[in-house]
């Protein structure tokens, strides 16, 4: 009976010794990151922009920082396309409109204990971003013709998930993360009146990260 209970505990040993050996080896990570985002309605030049889900992806490097915490630099591309607007002297139906966004964030990781789902070890995250909205541009139509704004500014993030760990190089995260720019003018690229609007949008992704 003894070694019936002891063989299992030593593989889970061994699985968590080889993960924590990784991690302290190749405490550099590279990740790529692809998802699903949504910016709801967005406030613009009286009226609102109705927005559909979009694709998101970016990547990011990172370091391990004992061993709970992580703190890497990455880049969030987002673009949601528009369905409709209600902004005065604006056309409702945009055709090709979108609504997109480039952000540059220093993010912050806190790691908790792990559990065992088959052979991985899996680890629940928080994290807190910092950082800004590089750009932010929409390009919209009035009377036929094409009209494109764009503006930057602050942005900040909070990011929930889960990480799997195999004890190899390779780790996978899913998650999600809730993203704020501060008050953004935007400005036409022809010259005119800016429009002051937030960005905001809820991101689910999924992360595929190497160890170096």
């Amino acid at each position: 009976m003894t070694h019936l209970i002891a063989r299992p505990l030593a593989a889970l040993a061994l699985t968590f010794g080889l993960s924590t050996a990784i991690a302290e080896e190749r405490p550099w990570y590279l990740t790529v990151d692809t998802g699903l985002s949504s910016t709801g309605k967005p406030d613009f030049a009286g009226g609102r922009l109705t927005t559909r889900e979009g694709l998101a992806f970016g990547g990011a490097i990172g370091r391990r920082v004992g061993t709970n915490w992580r703190v890497e630099a990455a880049v969030m591309y987002r673009n949601n396309p528009v369905r409709s607007v209600s902004s005065p002297g604006f056309d409702a139906r945009p055709g090709d409109a979108d609504w997109a966004s480039v952000f540059l964030t220093v993010n912050a990781f806190h790691d908790f204990g792990a559990f065992k789902v088959g052979t991985a070890s899996v680890r629940p995250y928080l994290g807190l971003g910092l950082g800004r909205a590089q750009e932010v541009d929409t390009d919209l139509t009035a009377g036929g013709a094409p009209r494109e704004y764009s503006g930057s500014a602050s942005a900040r993030q909070f990011m929930a998930g889960l990480r799997w760990d195999y004890g190899s190089p390779w780790v996978a995260d899913v998650g999600v993360s809730l993203t704020q720019s501060g008050r953004i003018s935007l400005a036409p690229s022809s010259g005119g009146t800016a429009h002051q609007t937030k960005y905001r949008a809820t991101t689910v992704m999924a992360r595929l990260g190497y160890r170096f």
